[in-house]
Order: C-alpha cells, then structure tokens, then sequence
C-alpha cells in the first residue's frame, strides 16, 4: 500500500509540474505587443502640427511579465501606399531625415506599457499632407510576440491654416479670373468649396459667385425674395435650393457645394446641409467657362472676408471636405481645377496655385486685408 501511495503522489506531482510548464507556455505565446492606438477600428489618426508635433505612441502587452521587454520602432512607406491605396488619400511619408534612427521602446519589468515620444519639429507643407507608417519591428528583449493585426498604425499630419484673408464688397467691384470667358471645361461633377464670412445680411441677392456659363449656370447668393436674407442659396441648371434662415453676422462658415451628375448637395461646415436634383444638364455635362467672386454689383453691400476658394472637377465625400477643411491641400492633385488660397496678404491679385493659369484680380472690390486667420479656432 505503501508503494502504490507514493507511486500516486509521484504520478500526481510529475502531473502539476508538467501543467504548469505548459501554463506558462501556454502564457507567453498567448502574450502580445501591440500599439494601443491601433487597438481600436481605426487604422490612422490625424495630429495638428501647431509649432510642431508631439505624438506620444503607447505600446502595450497583453499580460504583464517579470522580464523588461524592448522593441524596435520602425517606420514603413509600404503601409502608408496600401493605406492610400485602400483609402482614397494621396498622404506622402515625412522625409525620412526627419524621422529618428535606431528607436526602441523599453516596457519596464512588471509594467503593462511604455510610451515612446515621437517629436517632429515644425516645417513647410506647400500644401502636401504628410503622414508617419509606424511598425513595432524586432522584438530585442522578452520571448514576445507581436500582434499581427495591431503593431502598425498611421498618424497623419495636419497644419492648420493660418492665413491672411480679403475682405471684399461687391457693390465696389468685383473679382474675376482668367481667362475671363471660354474655359471650356467640361466635367460630369464638380465641387465648390471656400471659407466665407459676412459681416451682415442685410440685403438680398449678395452673390459669392457666378460660374458655370451660358447653358449650365451655378449662382450662389445670400438672400432671394424672402426675409430675412440671412440663408444662402444656390442656382444651377434651372433649378435652386436654399438653406435655412439661420446665418449669423461675424461668422466664418465653410461652404461646399457637390454636383455628382445627379444630386446637388451643400455641405456646411463639413455636414450636408440640404440638396436637390437639378434638371439634366444641356449635353449631359456641366461646362465651365469663367468664375466671378462678390459679382451681384449693387446688390452686394455687406463686406465679405473669403478664403481657400478650391474648385473640382469630381464630386468631393463628406469626409473629403470635412478631412480637408481646416488644412491646405496639395496645389498639384489633377482633380482640382483651380485653386485660390487667396493668401497673399497684400495687393489686389489672388494667384491659382495649381498651376492651371486661373488667376484672380480684384476689380475695386478689395477693402482690406485680415491677418493671422484661424478657422479651426
């Protein structure tokens, strides 16, 4: 009996010994690093580059150890083209001069996480959006493994405009662009987009801009028949929409205006407002010939402050216009017909930063110019 005793509690020890051992496998295999901004459902984030960036990345394991754990930080331009790729986006990855070399992160024995402090000092963006693909690279320190799905993540830099804008008033002029007529720009969608702020509406038929040409007219004016004109309304191809009677005095309001062949959509502050199916086009398509800003003469009494006039030749997303409203956008991207950041700061002219030759000039409309203009503020 003695025998078969110890026999069963030798058999019974080897078992617990044997169990735990592979417990303790069992735990460390199923241990993982990972970045806990990309633990949630989004694959990249936007940080706003004001006098530079700080992006502090905090990666975690799963389960705590009783070992220091280092890994390495590495950047990937692969992951930043299959985002772009997936996502619509034409980010291009910060040079690589301004990226650190040789950076690990070290999660102290019995600690869950660490944070790594990434900087990136402030610099001209000539309206490119930058963006940094970080990767958890080797694994120099602790038998850890990384997590597949989330030891990558994309932060996206934004600059913020910080701008110099005109003050226009239409019943002293108005602004015109080359060449003055016969464009002859035919798309099947367009998009409109700028920053506006009226310091009243005091009268109606305040018009920002009349486009278009002769058989596919786009007007968009504050104020029609009914008071009070504090709404804004647009004009295209026989038909019109207007928004609500809710405008305030004093206020930058960020219009755009997306024709997608079939619907025309305002989108306010970077939320549809309102819409509506406009006749079909003569030809089937919308011709562009010539863009006039403050261009309701007499009419246009009160003084408008303009800014980031941009126009498309494709119907911009929600999220395009939401994602982009606040920052500058690349002067090179072949959907943009014309740009005007209209940020000179001084003088009577408004250059097309694309390029295309679109040029403004102010035809006595120019009151002043405001400085150092923050819309996201």
């Amino acid at each position: 009996m003695k025998y078969i005793y110890l026999s069963s509690l030798m058999i019974a020890l080897s078992a617990f010994f044997l169990i735990g051992c592979e417990n303790a496998e069992y735990k460390a295999q199923s241990n993982s690093l990972y970045i806990t901004d990309a633990a949630g459902t989004n694959n990249a984030t936007t940080v706003t580059m004001d006098d530079g960036a700080d992006i502090n990345v905090v990666v975690r394991l799963a389960q705590k150890v009783m070992e220091d754990v280092e890994v390495e930080i590495q950047f990937s331009p692969e992951l930043l083209a299959e985002y772009n790729a997936t996502s619509g986006t034409e980010y291009e990855v910060l040079p690589a001069d301004m990226l650190p070399k040789n950076a690990t992160v070290i999660i102290p024995a019995g600690e869950i996480s660490a944070n790594y402090r990434l900087h990136v000092d402030d610099f001209v963006t000539n309206g490119i959006t930058y963006a940094i693909p970080l990767t958890l690279g080797n694994v120099i320190k602790g038998n850890i493994v990384k997590s597949k799905a989330q030891s990558k993540f994309i932060y996206v830099l934004a600059k913020p405009l910080n701008v110099s804008v005109p003050v226009l008033r239409g019943n002293a002029g108005n602004v015109t662009t080359l060449p003055e007529t016969d464009w002859g720009i035919t798309v099947d969608a367009w998009t409109l987009e700028a920053w506006v702020r009226m310091d009243g509406y005091s009268i109606n038929n305040q018009a920002i801009f009349t486009s278009g040409s002769n058989d596919h007219e786009i007007y968009i004016r504050f104020g029609d028949a009914n008071r009070p004109y504090n709404y804004l309304q647009i004009k295209s191809l026989g038909g019109q929409k207007q928004t609500a009677s809710d405008l305030e005095a004093n206020t930058w309001y960020h219009w755009a205006f997306v024709y997608n062949g079939t619907t025309l959509t305002i989108y306010r502050n970077g939320k549809q407002d309102t819409f509506f199916d406009p006749p079909v086009p003569k030809g089937g398509s919308v011709r562009f010939d010539f863009m006039k800003i403050v261009d309701s003469g007499s009419y246009f009494r009160n003084n408008c402050a303009m800014s980031q006039v941009r126009l498309w030749k494709v119907a911009r997303t929600e999220s395009e216009i939401a994602n982009n409203m606040y920052f500058e956008v690349n002067p090179k991207n072949p959907n943009l017909i014309a740009l005007w950041p209209m940020d000179e700061g001084d003088g009577t002219s408004f250059r097309d930063a694309t390029g295309n030759g679109h040029n403004a000039t102010s035809n006595g409309a120019l009151q002043r110019w405001e400085h150092n203009i923050r819309f996201d503020k």
